[in-house]
Formats: C-alpha cells, sequence, structure tokens
C-alpha cells in the first residue's frame, strides 16, 4: 500500500506525558475500559498494521491495542467502543494506545482527520496527541486534522483542553472553536465563534498580543 509520510514512535511517544499531565485535573475518575476496538464503517480502502506488514481493513474487525491503522485516498473507518467513536478521514493514520493502568485512552494521529466521540460521563479518559498538540476530551466530540508541519483542533460539541507541545501553551476551546499550532513556533491561533478563549504560557499567565 501508498504510506504518506512516517509511522515513527519516537517523538510521539515522548509527548504523550504531556497528554497525561494536561489530563490530571480531571474532574471525577476516569472508567475507560481497555476493550478492543471494532471497525464497524468502512468506506474505500484501509489497512491495518499486523507484525511488519499492511493487510487490508474490514468492517467487523477488531483493532488490538497499539496498532496502527491508515486509510488511503477516499477511504473511510469508523471505530466503535461501547457509545465511544473513532472516525478516519482519508489519507490519515492513527494507532490507539489504552493504558490499562491509568484506565486512558490516546489516540495517536501521524498525519490526516480524526474525529473523536467519548461519553459524555467519562470526559477527560480519552485524547488525540499529534506531532503539534495534545488535545484532551473536556466534553464529547472533535476533530483533530494533522500533517508534518501543523495541526489543528475543531470542537463539534462540548469542550476539549489544548496544548501545543512545542510552546506549551495551552487553551480550552467551547463548541464552534478551533485551535491550531505549528512547527515554526508561532504561538497557538484561536479562532471561531463566540467570545474566544484566552491561551496561557507554560508559566500559566496570560499570552497577550
Amino acid at each position: 500500500m501508498r504510506e504518506r509520510g512516517r509511522i515513527p514512535g519516537c517523538r510521539m511517544q515522548n509527548l504523550s506525558w504531556r497528554l497525561a499531565a494536561l489530563a490530571a485535573f480531571a474532574l471525577a475518575p476516569s472508567i475507560a475500559t481497555a476493550d478492543d476496538w471494532v471497525v464497524t464503517k468502512l468506506r474505500g480502502s484501509a489497512a491495518v498494521l499486523v507484525g511488519e506488514k499492511w493487510q487490508p481493513l474490514r468492517r467487523g474487525d477488531v483493532i488490538s491495542d497499539d496498532r496502527a491503522i491508515q486509510t488511503l485516498t477516499g477511504g473511510r473507518a469508523t471505530l466503535e467502543r461501547g457509545a465511544e467513536k473513532i472516525e478516519l478521514g482519508p489519507e490519515t493514520a492513527i494507532r490507539i494506545d489504552d493504558a490499562a493502568a491509568s484506565r486512558y485512552t490516546t489516540v495517536k494521529q501521524y498525519f490526516g482527520a480524526v474525529t473523536v466521540e467519548a461519553e459524555v460521563q467519562n470526559v477527560e479518559h480519552f485524547g488525540v496527541l499529534t506531532s503539534h498538540l495534545a488535545a484532551v476530551v473536556k466534553g464529547t466530540r472533535f476533530t483533530v486534522i494533522s500533517d508534518e508541519t501543523t495541526a489543528t483542533v475543531e470542537v463539534l460539541r462540548g469542550h476539549v483542553a489544548v496544548e501545543d507541545s512545542d510552546t506549551h501553551q495551552t487553551t480550552l476551546l467551547a463548541v464552534g472553536q478551533s485551535a491550531t499550532t505549528s512547527d515554526n513556533g508561532a504561538p497557538l491561533s484561536i479562532g471561531g465563534e463566540g467570545t474566544l478563549p484566552p491561551v496561557y504560557a507554560a508559566n500559566g499567565k496570560p499570552v497577550t498580543g
């Protein structure tokens, strides 16, 4: 299959602590299970990495923890676990990590577009990690779009906490709002509807200008 970019472990694994730290202010204990994800919808071509070989992804397949999935041009896939969903757009690659010890689910997104829908009662147990930012659920539905140089979070429902992995700036987005970061060191860019949220520097002070 044609691969777009790399599916590395180094940088993204090094960022995992930032995602965990961002989720530390949870309002209630998370109760995410370690159950496997099931492919419930599939359109076009997609593949799963088994060992060192890519194999065709099929509806009904069970995706084991830490197994890479990639959709090709025009391909879309939906994975479900109970009331939770992960939707992959075309040309998207992810790896799901369900940490049993912390009961926390991390979607490691290498490129493409991913939409997450999490259980309302289990907020802040679910996040998406790219090489540029970490997005932690504080609501129920959001989309992350990423490539080699930028990443954008768009909130469709609820709230999402976002951290820029390079500048460590943070913000809390509401529905209809977005945050974009890049690898050029530029400040976290906020846009969208309503009163836009403040951006905080790593020292906790508001970013001005």
